[in-house]
């Protein structure tokens, strides 16, 4: 995946670069092949906290989520658990529409 990493207010240091490419890196897992889509993430600081916005377009699905949260690291934690649920959920779809196919197959 590639990384698009900018911030809004906020100078985007490696140190937070790193740990954003590390958590959602980790979405990879869910895929049978590494997908090659462009990943989106927009950092913004405002003066109630801090938001981040990860978009990653696919094929046949659209991943977004958007986490606002006083520690930007928090953040990026709760976004990848947002983008985790969004995967699961397209999965089992997936899962169920093939099991629809499979069984109308067998009976016609």
């Amino acid at each position: 995946m590639n990384y698009n990493i900018r911030g809004e207010n906020i100078e985007v240091t490696n140190a937070i670069r790193e740990y954003v490419e590390k958590k959602i890196g980790k979405l990879e897992r869910y895929f049978d092949t590494t997908p090659t889509s462009d990943v989106n993430v927009n950092l913004s600081v405002h003066n109630d906290g801090q938001r981040i916005e990860v978009t990653i377009p696919m094929t046949d699905l659209l991943l977004r989520a958007e986490v606002g949260h006083a520690d930007l690291y928090a953040a990026t934690d709760l976004v990848v658990d947002k983008l985790e649920r969004q995967i699961r959920k397209y999965k089992q779809r997936l899962i169920v529409k093939l099991d629809r196919q499979e069984h109308q197959n067998t009976f016609c």
